[in-house]
């Protein structure tokens, strides 16, 4: 009895370990205002980019950039793109300076598309310079809101870069 006992728990275990090590599980948010997806960021000498897959239902990706450009000039870059055609896409991008240890708004511009205006509206893209821009830490804030077609969804996404040094 004793033995059989001893073999009955042996395979029990067995079978817990190995059911142990096929289990996979699986978890996702539903809520649209969590911060899930993947986020890259990316430093170099004279730029700074940051690069966003929320996943979530409207937006695909977003991206920012902001560049030296030359003496004292910067170049900004933003981009969305969305999983299917949008009603609207509004960006707003933000460059902020570094001052005094807190981050104040230097210049700030907003873009709107609209489905009628752009049909197939699934992307948005702005490029643009700003020249005289003193010394000191700059980075970019975007924020970005899609609307879909039909009216009953709406996400939004805001990212911002690490800071850039200009001398």
């Amino acid at each position: 009895m004793k033995k059989f006992l001893k073999n009955s728990l042996t395979v029990c275990l067995s079978i817990m370990l190995i059911m142990a090590l096929v289990t996979t599980a699986y978890a996702q948010s539903k809520t649209l205002s969590d911060e899930t997806g993947i986020t890259r960021t990316y430093e170099g000498e004279d730029f700074v980019r940051i690069e966003a897959s929320p996943r979530g239902q409207l937006i695909s990706s977003v991206q920012l950039e902001l560049s030296e450009e030359g003496y004292h000039r910067l170049g900004i870059y933003s981009e969305i793109l969305c999983h299917t055609d949008m009603r609207k896409i509004m960006m707003s991008v933000t460059l902020q300076k570094l001052e005094n240890g807190s981050w104040t708004n230097v210049h700030r511009k907003e873009v709107q598309w609209l489905e009628e205006d752009y049909p197939n509206l699934s992307m948005a893209t702005v490029t643009y310079e700003l020249s005289g821009m003193s010394a000191g830490k700059y980075r970019l804030r975007g924020g970005y809101s899609v609307f879909e077609s039909d009216g009953s969804l709406q996400e939004f996404k805001t990212v911002t870069t690490a800071a850039l040094t200009i001398n």
